[in-house]
C-alpha cells in the first residue's frame, strides 16, 4: 500500500499485526524514560541518560520523550538483528575459508588466549575486524536504502525530481566489478588499508547525514563476539544446503546456517 502511494489512514494488515508489540515496547521505553527522569544516573551514564542530556549544539533544545522513546526503539531494533546477522555470516564465510579462519584465529589466540574479548582488545585485533568489513561487504546487513530527493537533480542523465523516491541497492554496489577486484571472492586483506576503499563504494552504514548511528558500536561488538568466538572454537561446514542471502528488510540467510562446531585445543567448552 505504500508502494502504491495509499495515504497513511488506510489501515496496514502488517501495522495491525505488529501493533501489540510495538505499544508494549513503547511502553517500556516511556517507563525507562520516566524512571530515569525520576532518578538520574550521573555515576555510570549510559545510553539513555547521554540522550537525556543531548542538545543541539546551535539551539540548546532537547530532545522531547517522544522523541527518546522513538531513539531507545531504533537501537533496540537496528541494532541487534544487523550485528547478528553479521556475525552469522562471518561464520559461514570462515568455516568455508579454512586458511582465513586460522588467521582470524591466531591473531585471536595471540591476543586473548582463550579468555572473552572486551573493548581494550579491539584495536589489537586488525584482522579480526577486516573479517567483519569483508563479510558486510558480501552480505551487508541493510543491502538497500531509500531516499527522498531534496532537490532536482540528475544521476546518470536520468532526471531526478524533487520528492522522487532513490533505491541504492548497496548489495549491488559492493558486488560490482569495477569497484572491486574479485567481487565474489571473500577476501579480508583487502580491507588492510581502508585508504585504498572508494568511501562511496563501500556503505554498509549508508554514508551522509543518515550515517547509521551505531556503527562504531556495532564494530566494536561484532569483533569482540567473533574473536572471543573463533579463539576457543572451529567451524566447519556441515553437508546441509548452502545458505543464500534473502532480503526482507535486512539480508537474512534463506534456512538456518548449520555449522559443526568443536572447541580449540586448550579451550573449556562453554
Amino acid at each position: 500500500l505504500d508502494v502504491l502511494g495509499f495515504p497513511s489512514w488506510v489501515p496496514r494488515p502488517g501495522r495491525m499485526r505488529t501493533h501489540p508489540t510495538l505499544k508494549a515496547l513503547k511502553a517500556g521505553a516511556d517507563a525507562a524514560i520516566a524512571e530515569r527522569r525520576r532518578n538520574p544516573n550521573t555515576e555510570n551514564p549510559a545510553l539513555l541518560d547521554l540522550l537525556l542530556d543531548a542538545e543541539d549544539p546551535k539551539t540548546g533544545r532537547q530532545m522531547t520523550d517522544a522523541e527518546l522513546r522513538d531513539n531507545l526503539i531504533t537501537f533496540l531494533i537496528a541494532g541487534h538483528e544487523t550485528t547478528a546477522l553479521t556475525l552469522s555470516w562471518a561464520l559461514y564465510l570462515l568455516a568455508m575459508e579454512p586458511r582465513t579462519q586460522k588467521l582470524a584465529a591466531g591473531e585471536a589466540r595471540k591476543v586473548l588466549g582463550t579468555r572473552a574479548a572486551t573493548s581494550e582488545d579491539v584495536d589489537k585485533l586488525p584482522y579480526v575486524r577486516q573479517v567483519i568489513y569483508e563479510t558486510m561487504r558480501l552480505y551487508p546487513p541493510i543491502p538497500v536504502h531509500l531516499r527522498t530527493a531534496a532537490a532536482d537533480d540528475t544521476v546518470c542523465e536520468h532526471a531526478v525530481k524533487k520528492g522522487d523516491t532513490v533505491i541504492v541497492p548497496f548489495y549491488a554496489l559492493h558486488r560490482h566489478h569495477q569497484h572491486w577486484e574479485r567481487p565474489r571472492k571473500f577476501i579480508p586483506e583487502r580491507f588492510e588499508d581502508m585508504s585504498k576503499i572508494d568511501r562511496f563504494a563501500y556503505v554498509p552504514f549508508s554514508v551522509g547525514p543518515r550515517v547509521c548511528i551505531g556503527a562504531d558500536f556495532a564494530m566494536q561488538e561484532a569483533v569482540i563476539i567473533l574473536a572471543t568466538l573463533i579463539a576457543r572454537y572451529r567451524f566447519k561446514p556441515t553437508d546441509r544446503p548452502a545458505p543464500k542471502p534473502k532480503l526482507i528488510l535486512t539480508l537474512r540467510p534463506d534456512r538456518d546456517i548449520w555449522l559443526d562446531v568443536s572447541p580449540r585445543k586448550g579451550a573449556k567448552a562453554h
